[in-house]
């Protein structure tokens, strides 16, 4: 199979959006963004081995790949539209490729997103990048570095579903067939919060997706704000089979962590209900440039190792 065959075999859309001008099959994609509107990019890479074992479902991978990037977007707001698509294969294997990209599809469907182009190449290793294109009102993007004091903080879903699934494979051998089907959706198909990024657009002030961990994203959101926060750790919705540093630590949630004025608090949680999806108020941001972890009252320490680094596999949680 050669370059194309494959390109239209596996990742030819059979259905092109109006915004979709020239798609794939050209040099380049032509796209029509909304007026008045902003587009917000983001890239997210997956190697085997690192993010992934070569045993893992095709189509597995495949999903968490395109769910990855639109808990991005979703963090800011944003609403997603277009996807390009860079992978590197050792070679063509049709049953994976077939896998693969119905996952792939699965998920950019869900959520009206249409592939329009990228790039495919040989190498040894398999390599796997997409890059997602969303729109947002002018001006209306969320981002990690305006939360203010007086602000609440929320988080949606529960914490630690991700981290229980992948200390228990740890304990299996790395055997994905020693998981339950809800412990491998917590693993490969997180929920991507669109909707809610949407719906919380003009409430929130900040917000950050807490794929790297929950107490790792909110440091970076008190340092880009120049802030701090007090947390209630009792108030965290964590996991129940997994320890509550376990939980705070672990990531690979694809959940929401948001900033709001007090006044909003009300609107913010009735969203629970409307988009299926818990909300917990759990602190609020300061002007001390720390952040105090409490539970019940109790001061706690801040753990070692608060989330996921590349660049620390120590803390590799692929």
């Amino acid at each position: 199979m050669n370059e194309k065959h494959l390109i239209q075999t596996y990742f030819t859309a059979t259905q092109t959006a109006p915004s979709v001008v020239t798609g794939i099959g050209d040099d380049a994609a032509v796209l029509m963004p909304g007026r008045r509107h902003e587009l917000v990019v983001t890239t997210d890479t997956m190697l085997a081995g690192v993010h992934f074992l070569n045993t893992a479902p095709a189509d597995d991978i495949g999903y968490k790949l395109m769910a990855a990037s639109l808990s991005d977007v979703a963090a800011m707001g944003a609403r997603p539209r277009w996807a390009t698509l860079n992978i590197t294969l050792s070679r063509a294997d049709h049953a994976w490729l077939r896998a693969f990209s119905q996952g792939l599809f699965a998920c950019a469907h869900k959520h009206q997103v249409t592939l329009v182009g990228g790039d495919t190449t040989r190498g040894d290793n398999l390599v796997l990048s997409l890059q997602l294109i969303a729109e947002v009102p002018a001006g209306r993007a969320l981002l990690r570095s305006t939360a203010r004091a007086g602000d609440q903080i929320f988080v949606s879903g529960e914490i630690g579903h991700a981290a229980h699934a992948l200390l228990k494979l740890q304990r299996a051998n790395n055997n994905y067939r020693q998981l339950e089907p809800v412990e491998m959706s917590a693993l490969f198909r997180p929920p991507a919060r669109v909707e809610l990024g949407l719906a919380i657009r003009e409430l929130a002030h900040a917000a950050i997706d807490i794929s790297d961990g929950f107490l790792h994203e909110l440091e970076i959101i008190c340092q880009a704000s120049g802030a701090g926060a007090d947390i209630s750790l009792e108030k965290l919705p964590v996991h129940p089979a997994i320890t509550l540093q376990q939980a705070i630590t672990g990531g690979e949630d694809y959940e929401l962590l948001f900033t709001a004025d007090p006044e909003y608090s009300a609107q913010i949680l009735a969203l629970s209900a409307q988009h299926d999806c818990r909300i917990s108020l759990i602190g609020e941001i300061n002007t001390r440039p720390s952040i105090d972890l409490y539970y019940c009252g109790k001061k706690l320490a801040m753990p070692a190792g608060t989330g996921y680094d590349h660049f620390q596999p120590a803390n590799d949680n692929g």
